[in-house]
């Protein structure tokens, strides 16, 4: 089997697709692999050596210029030539266009299977407004939140600031709607504040979601696997040494170079870097952080892997987000559970491969009693 690994893409995310990226070539084992490189400019490479972060150091790859066609699961050289036909791949791009259901699409026109959530569910997802309306008219608990669009902050703006003042108030958190890995996420306690954090996050993102900010909470991570509503949880991680909210650089920064969530503890030891795993909460409120996390996955029809994050305050649990192309894939969650990096791989092929086969049994063709004239 011919396994494709995709990495990079648009996004101001990039580099941290890259290292998920590598990361994955690195763990991939028992399949022929064909690593895929998309650069910020959004042009496709493969290449030697792209299982080296050292590759990328430089800003810029060497290699051959590749694409896909729609209806051909071949992947093609600059000349239209054929190089490898791709049996599955494995979805490494956070952010925009890998992880919106952009990438989803451009892969499911072509025939391949893609490890990770079909293109409603990613697009959704990345939607942190969307995601959130879905949640709420779910059940599931979350704090209070509101949507504002460019047009409306420019066109309505005391309309704006009342509703927020009435249905949220200070101190806010304010996020770029379409936006990962905390970028363009301010905190305002203040009317300052608030106009300094939306004008930021309205540098990332034409809508922006507006919630309450909650004070001395704590950051609690799931892993979610599998499809079609067979489902299992990860073992729960404390994020730590943050502060206010978790920003870009105590998520992938750190004296490493690999940052929090990219640190691998083999020894199983209950701290590691910038988490605690297990996380240290009551075994009741753990068990509900793990139901809602099925909830969750569920509700937005995910497949393959994600992490849902969540706040905990004393008993009360919110539910914050969901990643449908989670840091290392998650990896890290799931093999302190006794679920090695490796097998997590195969495992998602397995979800991806199945997925594929679902959809393609269905009918697509129609054919209509009304003739075209």
């Amino acid at each position: 089997m011919t396994v494709g690994v995709i990495f990079g893409g648009m996004s101001c995310e990039h580099n941290v697709s890259i290292v998920t990226g590598v990361q994955t070539l690195n763990l991939i084992r028992g399949y022929k692999v064909v690593p895929v490189y998309i650069d910020e400019s959004g042009v496709w490479w493969t290449g030697k050596d792209y299982d080296r972060l050292e590759t990328f150091a430089a800003g810029k790859c060497f290699g051959k210029r590749v694409h896909l066609e729609p209806s051909d699961n071949r992947l093609f050289n600059a000349r239209g030539k054929a190089i490898a036909t791709l049996d599955c791949a494995i979805n490494c791009c956070h952010g925009t266009f890998g992880e919106d259901g952009s990438l989803q699409g451009v892969f499911a026109m072509s025939g391949i299977p893609l490890t990770c959530a079909g293109v409603e569910a990613s697009a959704v997802g990345m939607d942190k407004i969307t995601m959130k309306r879905l949640f709420r008219d779910a059940g599931l608990p979350q704090t209070a939140f509101v949507g504002v669009t460019r047009e409306e902050y420019e066109n309505r703006l005391f309309e704006v600031i009342k509703k927020l003042k009435s249905e949220i108030g200070f101190p806010m958190i304010v996020k770029p709607a379409g936006v990962g890995s905390s970028i363009g996420v301010g905190i305002a306690g203040d009317m300052t504040g608030l106009f300094e954090c939306v004008r930021a996050a309205f540098e990332w993102d034409n809508r922006i979601v507006v919630e309450e900010a909650l004070t001395d909470f704590t950051e609690i991570n799931c892993g979610v696997i599998g499809r079609d509503g067979n489902v299992e949880t990860s073992e729960l991680e404390q994020p730590t040494g943050w502060k206010e909210f978790l920003s870009y650089e105590d998520k992938y920064g750190g004296k490493s170079g690999k940052g929090g969530a990219y640190v691998t503890d083999k020894s199983g030891g209950k701290d590691s870097g910038k988490r605690k795993m297990p996380a240290d909460i009551d075994g009741q409120i753990a068990a509900r952080i793990k139901q809602i996390a099925t909830e969750a996955f569920t509700t937005l029809n995910c497949s393959g892997v994600a992490r849902v994050d969540f706040m905990v305050k004393g008993e009360a649990v919110y539910l914050n987000e969901i990643n449908t192309v989670p840091g290392s894939l998650a990896g890290y969650l799931f093999a302190y559970g006794g679920l090695p990096q490796e097998k997590l791989i195969d495992r998602l092929v397995e979800i991806a491969i199945a997925d594929h086969k679902a959809k393609t049994g269905l009918r697509y063709r129609y054919i209509s009693p009304f003739k075209l004239k």
